[in-house]
């Protein structure tokens, strides 16, 4: 009776590490999806992105440069 009750209390944690292995991949191949989706979005807009960056940079500077009245 012991053995038997012992067996099923293994079999209950058995199944939910595996269960919790299978979460792990699914995050995992999560994670690699997003990271390939933003590889592919940064060399598809990487030029773009920098061009307003360096735009924004730009007005920002010459902000600045702008003298106070007074």
């Amino acid at each position: 009776m012991i053995n038997s009750v012992y067996v099923q209390f293994q079999n209950a944690v058995a199944e939910l590490r595996s269960e919790r292995g299978a979460a792990m991949a699914e995050y995992g191949l999560l994670l690699a999806l997003v990271a390939v989706a933003s590889i592919a979005i940064l060399i598809t807009f990487g030029g773009a992105i920098t061009e307003v960056f360096t735009e924004a940079d730009t007005a920002l500077r010459g902000a600045s440069e702008i003298p106070a009245e007074g």
